[in-house]
């Protein structure tokens, strides 16, 4: 349906149109236990678990996993590859859609070829105020040939619309809906009559279709509004015909160009932004490669049934027998032991 593009009095000033359409782990040494993504350690064992063997502060320390203590923990990396790809992808994509959409390329409205009809180019006069139709009707044309848009201006007295509307607007509304079976006019009213006084009291309205919205934006109809009730204004220079046919010629280079709907682009930046500071701080903190604790890193596997402690003789530093030929803390040789089963099958010493 048509909509206002925006128009103005002589004592009221210029407004705005209307709505345009869319087209637009730890270290446990204790009872303790952790675990991260399904990874547990404990001091106890459990189903799936391995007991290792590391060494602290001089001393031998037992701990059960499910996972190889020793090695960099990637599970943090891997899960936030596979959130991002099913979640944040898609995010992005919309983002990025957004910003696309943002920007338009305006396309010659080919309504009327299609249709194969030829549009006529209105000018009705009921007022006599017009000096030079001849011009008006130049300038028209020339908009239509650069837009696909056919311009339509009427004049008509007050009297034709304030009894039964109570404003321009609705009576412009009711006039296209009336002459124009499309969406690809843009009808310009001008309605005016004296006072007493002898104060002009004009008054006009623009009224487009919503197939000429990608072409006559809401930000380019208020601009050439209020252009052109600039000019309205401005009787010693222009007449009324004058005024209309010089902001069509002002406005019609300008209506092909490339914009960008601030509003879209504006939602564009901040999301982007905001997405990308949350991916950054998202990988930083909970992302990155999680590599093994020091005293992690040489532990040991330790199958022994029965677990042993002996002090080397060199540095004092406790060992557990059996797991080493030499001393894990001063590299001293480990003197030679001798093992036997007891009557429950656990590995003694005997010397």
């Amino acid at each position: 349906m048509p909509h206002s593009s925006g128009g103005g009095s002589h004592s009221g000033g210029s407004h705005s149109g209307g709505s345009h359409s869319s087209h637009s782990s730890g270290r446990s040494s204790g009872g303790g236990s952790g675990s991260y993504s399904g990874r547990r350690t404990s001091s106890q064992p459990f189903r799936g678990a391995k007991r290792y063997l590391y060494y602290s502060n001089n001393k031998p320390y037992l701990i059960y996993a499910n996972y190889d203590i020793r090695k960099t923990d990637y599970s943090p990396l891997i899960s936030f590859i596979i959130i991002y790809t099913i979640l944040f992808l898609p995010i992005l994509a919309g983002i990025f859609w957004l910003m696309i959409s943002s920007v338009h390329i305006p396309k010659k409205l080919d309504y009327f070829e299609n249709k194969g009809k030829k549009p006529e180019i209105v000018i009705e006069d009921n007022l006599g105020i017009f000096e030079d139709e001849k011009a008006l009707k130049k300038s028209m044309k020339a908009f239509y040939e650069e837009t696909g848009i056919m311009p339509a201006v009427i004049t008509v007295s007050n009297e034709t619309w304030n009894e039964d509307y109570s404003n321009l607007e609705k009576y412009a509304y009711n006039t296209y809906v009336e002459r124009f079976h499309d969406e690809a006019h843009w009808l310009i009213i001008y309605s005016s009559s004296y006072k007493d006084n002898g104060f002009e009291d004009w008054y006009w309205e623009g009224m487009q279709g919503d197939l000429t919205d990608p072409i006559i934006t809401s930000e380019r109809a208020d601009k050439f509004t209020v252009s052109l009730h600039n000019r309205l204004l401005q009787r010693d220079t222009y007449s009324v015909d004058e005024a209309i046919a010089a902001t069509l010629d002002e406005y019609r280079p300008l209506m092909m160009n490339v914009y960008v709907e601030k509003v879209k682009f504006f939602v564009f930046m901040f999301m982007f932004l905001l997405f990308s500071g949350l991916s950054v701080l998202s990988f930083f903190t909970s992302a990155k490669p999680k590599k093994a604790p020091e005293y992690y890193r040489n532990a040991k596997v330790c199958e022994l049934t029965a677990v042993y402690q002996e002090p080397c003789a060199f540095c004092g530093g406790v060992y557990i027998i059996g797991m080493h030929t030499e001393c894990p803390h001063c590299g001293a040789a480990i003197p030679a032991h001798h093992y036997m089963k007891d009557a429950q099958g656990n590995v003694v010493q005997i010397m």
